[in-house]
């Protein structure tokens, strides 16, 4: 079953957050409730599926969505959805 991939963290490392949801709408909205993204990042995020963040005001430089089709969705889920 397809599902999507909410993570966020900082360039280079493992993402020290990621949850799965059953849509991507839902993606977004973890992901910019975790953020706090205002309307424009929040669309950014919805179009490209990827944003760059500032570590000193959002605590992470990136947050992405990617899909995934695994048979173990719950493996993906560290944020608790």
């Amino acid at each position: 079953m397809k599902h999507w991939i909410a993570m966020a963290g900082i360039h280079g490392c493992l993402p020290n957050y990621s949850s799965c949801c059953d849509t991507y709408e839902d993606a977004v909205a973890t992901l910019t409730a975790l953020h706090d993204l205002g309307r424009d990042r929040r669309r950014e995020l919805a179009e490209r599926g990827t944003l760059e963040l500032k570590m000193q005001r959002d605590g992470n430089e990136y947050c992405e969505i990617v899909s995934c089709e695994c048979a173990t969705p719950e493996d993906h889920d560290e944020g608790g959805q």
